[in-house]
């Protein structure tokens, strides 16, 4: 059995967002605070699934895994303006606030990482350092996503199918069983350029791509903006970049021991 199953006991638990949205979070594990944000039509349990979880325990950290709005155990309203950066930033605030944590670090993919940007420029004191994988702060237009999301999940699938060939049939009803409505709502905006801001955030960065991630260039260029860490991941893409979890565990875990070094030497 694994260490999440003998040692730790899952706690579930609902956080209430400035705008009246259920915000579901587990809470597992001791230790320094790390906050894992899923990528677009996931849930909490990906990081679950993937071994992350089991990962980072074993590192002694505590672990707030969010189901973002719109997607899991979360509320899933319909109005596009319930998912501006604002919004999301906020929900994250929540979470922090619910589990009496005044901050921590953020990590997220794809989706969550553009959250967990969100919450570094809404809301920094809170931030005490940020891991983005295939995430970036530049202005990025959704519409090929609207293209392909616009009747059902069957061709998001595909879409995610060419990308990681041996996708679990775990994930894939966990896609299917989302609300097409809310994702969609999700999508509705282009996400606009606030980039400028990572200029002047002190916290530490570090900003993950596949090589083979349309998005690495960009992600590049964030990191070295934010003036922190970039890891290229060779021969990879926007999914198998979240699915390396060996490699990029280790990453997270040595870089958020230095970022805790840090900032003790900050204090």
């Amino acid at each position: 059995m694994s260490l999440v199953n003998t040692l730790i006991h899952h706690r579930t638990f609902e956080a209430v967002a400035e705008d009246g949205i259920p915000i579901a979070y587990e809470d597992l594990g001791h230790g320094m605070p790390l906050v894992l944000l899923h990528g677009l039509t996931e849930s909490s349990e990906s990081w679950h699934e993937s071994g992350y979880v089991e990962q980072f325990l074993r590192r002694g950290r505590r672990l707030i895994l969010i189901d973002c709005r719109g997607h899991g155990r979360s509320g899933k309203p319909h109005d596009p303006a319930a998912y501006s950066g604002r919004r999301l930033a906020a929900d994250v605030a929540a979470v922090l606030d619910r589990a009496g944590l005044q901050h921590a670090a953020l990590m997220g993919h794809s989706m969550g990482g553009v959250v967990a940007l969100a919450a570094a420029l809404y809301h920094p004191e809170r931030v005490s350092a940020l891991v983005c994988n295939g995430a970036h702060p530049f202005a990025e237009e959704l519409a090929p996503f609207r293209a392909v999301l616009k009747n059902d999940f069957e061709a998001w699938l595909a879409f995610l199918t060419h990308l990681a060939p041996h996708l679990s049939q775990a994930t894939c009803r966990r896609i299917r069983a989302n609300d097409l409505a809310a994702v969609q709502a999700t999508l509705a905006k282009d996400r606009s350029d606030f980039s400028a801001a990572f200029a002047r955030l002190q916290v530490p960065v570090l900003a993950i791509s596949g090589t083979l991630d349309p998005r690495c260039e960009l992600v590049r260029n964030f990191a070295e903006l934010a003036g922190g860490e970039f890891l290229p991941l060779a021969d990879r893409n926007h999914v198998t970049a979240f699915l390396d979890v060996g490699t990029v565990a280790s990453a997270v875990n040595d870089f958020l021991d230095r970022a805790g070094a840090q900032n003790k030497e900050a204090e």
